[in-house]
């Protein structure tokens, strides 16, 4: 197997056994990387490179986007889908413009939200063992106000994800 065989099989793993607040924690870290390599194509002035990136990022922004539950705390899910929109639209300028400034302001805005997310999960995994003591079983049951990150599948149209912001 080769170097590249294994990261791939490394990255399928992680996501394979990832929490949902880890799902997005991945894509914010995947997204962050797709600008970065945008930031390198463009002092490089490989122009297919950077679509390529570009691209990549636009796509996990658009997956962000497509999982957020407007059903639950609708003003956080709309905030987040206007940033995300004007992110994906900052991205398609800096690759028409050839904007490092504008490639940067993005990479700066996701490392912000990877932040906070992280910060989220080190909240929840150190919570006392009083709020820890839920079960799988228990959080089945909750509902949607009290547990946003259900483990239930959430269909939507031809489209069922197993996670859901």
């Amino acid at each position: 197997m080769t170097a590249s065989n294994y990261q791939k099989e490394y990255a399928t793993q992680r996501v394979l056994t990832a929490s949902p607040m880890e799902l997005v924690c991945i894509l914010y870290e995947t997204g962050i990387q797709a600008v970065d390599q945008a930031i390198t194509a463009q002092h490089a002035g490989d122009v297919i490179e950077r679509g390529r990136a570009v691209s990549k990022a636009i796509e996990v922004l658009a997956e962000l986007q497509a999982s957020l539950r407007h059903d639950v705390r609708e003003e956080y899910s709309r905030t987040l889908a206007e940033l995300y929109t004007y992110m994906r639209l900052q991205l398609m300028r800096a690759h028409a413009e050839q904007s490092l400034g504008l490639l940067s302001e993005v990479s700066r805005l996701l490392s912000t939200l990877l932040e906070g997310w992280r910060g989220a999960l080190k909240q929840t995994r150190s919570a006392p063992a009083a709020e820890s003591s839920v079960t799988s079983s228990d959080i089945a049951v909750l509902p949607n106000d009290s547990n946003p990150y259900s483990p239930e599948p959430v269909c939507s149209g031809s489209e069922c994800r197993s996670w859901q912001l």
